[in-house]
């Protein structure tokens, strides 16, 4: 096992549902066996106080991700912004997730998948000098243009330059199945976010639901894969006891 790491998000809803310190919170973080944390570039961006403390606290900046609308297809300001912010805080990945549909219309959806491949052309080229590699995920609304098995492989097919952040606990959300999509994205596969489900499909600490991470996990390590491992669990009412359960699980599969 390589790296594990953590939403933000989580570590600053645990400061909110515990009472206790961020400081405190990232030092717990760490000491579970987190290296680093994913957030939006947007928030982290802005927020210099807390990436002083997130450096204090010895954790790194894995991936960023950042939601785009289609405002943003005439206008590379947000992309830029985006590869900046991942550049001065040490992340060498970015999550591109692109602007839902404007309805599910078949001919809409065929030319909004086409405007979506527009633009991951140029945040792929704009990120390139800069040394980040550009990732989608199985995305879980299935009106977003990487929700779908069929609509990842086609985009990787046709732009070389993309790589995939392989979400373990989306493609149920969304009807599929993981172990089915594993082998047609596992040759762009960068970064995983371990993302457990319950039957309903709720979100629950990683290795307590019903996706198959062992499995999982062995396929990994069959095609030599060395990226991070980012648990990932909204919605949960203790996000403490969650992550400490998370990064117990992740390190237990090495």
């Amino acid at each position: 096992m390589k790296k594990i790491s953590i939403f933000l998000e989580h570590l600053l809803q645990a400061h909110e549902q515990s009472g206790k310190s961020i400081e405190e919170v990232f030092s717990a973080a760490k000491k579970c066996g987190n290296d680093g944390i994913e957030t939006n570039a947007g928030f982290i961006g802005a927020q210099e106080e807390l990436q002083k403390k997130l450096q204090d606290a010895c954790l790194s900046v894995s991936q960023l991700y950042e939601n785009y609308t289609w405002e943003d297809f005439d206008n590379d300001i947000k992309m830029k912004n985006h590869i900046t912010t991942a550049k001065k805080l040490g992340a060498d990945k970015i999550l591109f997730i692109p602007p839902y549909f404007s309805d599910m219309k078949p001919e809409t959806v065929q030319a909004e998948k086409e405007k979506v491949k527009i633009m991951i052309r140029k945040i792929c080229a704009l990120s390139k000098p800069e040394g980040i590699t550009v990732t989608m995920e199985d995305f879980d609304n299935l009106q977003n243009p990487s929700s779908k098995l069929c609509f990842l492989e086609e985009y990787i097919k046709e732009i070389p330059e993309l790589m995939i952040t392989f979400d373990t606990g989306n493609f149920l959300a969304n009807g599929e199945e993981v172990l089915e999509a594993y082998p047609v994205l596992k040759d762009r596969i960068v970064n995983v976010h371990c993302k457990d489900r319950l039957s309903d499909v709720s979100s629950c600490a990683t290795g307590t639901g019903i996706i198959p991470f062992k499995t999982i996990v062995e396929k990994l390590k069959q095609i030599s894969y060395d990226g991070n491992f980012t648990v990932e669990h909204f919605d949960i009412e203790n996000q403490l006891e969650a992550m400490e359960k998370s990064a117990a699980y992740m390190k237990s599969l090495t």
